[in-house]
């Protein structure tokens, strides 16, 4: 099982996803007066709907003996395929084997349907690995407009403080319900497996069932300032702490109980995120321009495939090199 390459990835990847994409919704759901938070957020929530949505996005991950940032644009179609790029900056020390290293790695993700293709250049050169993509509902938080699946994302929304609130802006700190949260991810993502078959789905529902585990322990809390004479985001902040540490805990179970294997690097690694780091996003929203939109380069498309990118990074990542 290659634990620090497809799941790894995949646990920061829909995380930072999650944490752009909430607050991106439709226009089905009838608004009604902002005279409470929860109503406040309803307005707003369902108040835009754009064919492009563009946001830059700031992920850092901060634990005692490493960093991760991740700078990146993304943007969302209206058939709900999506696309980032940037780099993912990272500082690792190994206090047991007493070095540290330091990576600086560009990347792009692609997402059209349940596929998703990662980029990743290492000495400056490009290579691609196929993923399965993000579940599909999460995918169905960026573009849908169907107004049973808003209002389920209404329904677990369990508490919003408006904290400021004028002809300008309005900010909102919402807490949402991780229960029913992952409940609306299961009902909206059985199509994520519907082309796999053998090792592949068998990997790809562990991780889901890790994941569903992860939401139903926790609750999401974000903060949201809106710009009030359109209704669209400006900012959002997450703090997506409590998810990390949950789905990292539950690995260590698995492999407490014998069904992972895990290196001492993974297990360290792992310790700390279940324990001792934290998570938080920023996103912006900007206007989507020809300037603004993800571009991949042109000679990605003949970028050679490689199964063990993200692994070969992690022992990169984790591993001193002998000048």
């Amino acid at each position: 099982m290659k634990l620090f390459g497809r799941v790894k990835f995949r646990r920061l990847a829909a995380i930072a996803a999650l944490g752009g994409a909430i607050f991106f919704g439709g226009n089905a759901v009838e608004a009604a007066p902002a005279d409470n938070g929860v109503w406040a957020f309803r307005e707003a929530y369902t108040a835009h709907s754009a064919d492009t949505r563009v946001f830059e996005q700031a992920l850092t991950l901060v634990a005692p003996t490493f960093h991760l940032d991740i700078d990146s644009r993304a943007q969302v179609l209206k058939d709900g395929s999506f696309r980032m790029g940037g780099k993912f900056t990272w500082t690792y020390t190994n206090l047991k084997k007493n070095y540290s290293t330091n990576s600086n790695i560009p990347f792009y993700i692609e997402q059209i349907d349940n596929e998703m293709t990662l980029y990743v250049q290492r000495r400056g050169k490009w290579s691609k690995m196929l993923l399965p993509g993000l579940p599909s509902g999460i995918a169905l938080l960026w573009k849908s407009t169907d107004p049973a699946l808003l209002n389920d994302v209404m329904d677990a929304v369990k508490k919003v403080d408006v904290l400021k609130d004028n002809d300008d802006i309005r900010i909102m700190n919402v807490t949402l319900d991780g229960k029913k949260l992952s409940a609306i991810l299961e009902k909206n993502s059985q199509s994520t497996f519907t082309n796999l078959k053998g090792d592949a789905l068998t990997e790809q529902k562990e991780i889901f069932a890790r994941w569903l585990a992860a939401f139903k322990s926790t609750n999401i809390t974000f903060a949201w300032t809106v710009n009030k004479p359109s209704l669209t985001t400006a900012t959002a902040s997450f703090d997506l702490t409590n998810i990390m540490q949950a789905y990292a805990r539950y690995v260590l179970d698995e492999s407490a109980a014998g069904r992972v294997v895990l290196t001492d690097e993974e297990r360290d690694l792992l310790d700390a995120m279940g324990y001792y780091a934290e998570l938080r996003s920023y996103t912006t929203q900007i206007r989507a321009r020809k300037d603004t939109l993800v571009n991949l380069p042109s000679n990605l498309s003949k970028a050679p495939e490689n199964d063990n990118s993200l692994d070969d990074i992690f022992s990169e990542m984790t591993t001193v090199v002998e000048k």
